[in-house]
């Protein structure tokens, strides 16, 4: 691994919807949907923020024990665009992979994967490093890293498009990890996305 910090936030400041309950608290492994994610996380990344919601008690009681800095985004509610600006504003690392919080499939060695993809990357050629899975290729795939050089841009979104405009503008500065990972893309929406 070369010299650049490298690290990740981790957006988890949704309301759960769809779920029925707050799926960040829900039993998962011993733990819960949270916490899972955090750790998975944590053994790969020595940087880590999370994105949370103020009136969050339970969650950062969840979160205690893991060396994380807790962003309390009061602009949540307005969309992930708002928890991903508030988020990345005065993130000092040369790269930020872009999690989220209801996604604790994803394994620790396709993370140390991208990592070391940023760690090798120039970044007057590639900004963004991404995922795509090998059989479903049209699915959205988390985390994605960002290069410092992109901040103010991430900083600028809003509503629940959050980074997908820039994606878009910079496919030709995107370096890509072919992967069977299906944590990559697979999230928890509905109880039964547990099973």
């Amino acid at each position: 691994m070369s010299n650049k910090i490298i690290g990740a936030l981790i957006l988890g400041a949704g309301y759960s919807r769809r779920f029925g309950s707050d799926k960040r608290l829900h039993d998962f492994e011993g733990s819960s949907v949270a916490e899972a994610t955090v750790l998975t996380y944590s053994k790969v990344f020595d940087h880590l923020k999370i994105v949370i919601r103020p009136e969050d008690h339970r969650l950062i009681d969840r979160l205690k024990d893991f060396k994380v800095e807790l962003i309390k985004s009061e602009n949540a509610k307005h969309g992930m665009g708002h928890s991903l600006s508030d988020g990345i504003i005065d993130t000092p690392w040369h790269w930020t992979f872009i999690g989220l919080l209801d996604m604790p499939y994803v394994k620790t060695n396709t993370l140390r994967k991208l990592k070391q993809m940023a760690a090798d990357a120039n970044p007057s050629e590639i900004r963004i490093v991404r995922a795509q899975h090998l059989v479903h290729s049209d699915w959205q795939t988390h985390p994605i890293g960002f290069h410092k050089s992109l901040y103010d841009e991430l900083a600028e979104t809003t509503g629940d498009q959050g980074a997908r405009n820039i994606l878009r503008a910079r496919s030709q500065q995107t370096a890509q990890l072919d992967s069977d990972d299906i944590g990559l893309c697979k999230d928890i929406d509905r109880p039964s996305d547990l099973r």
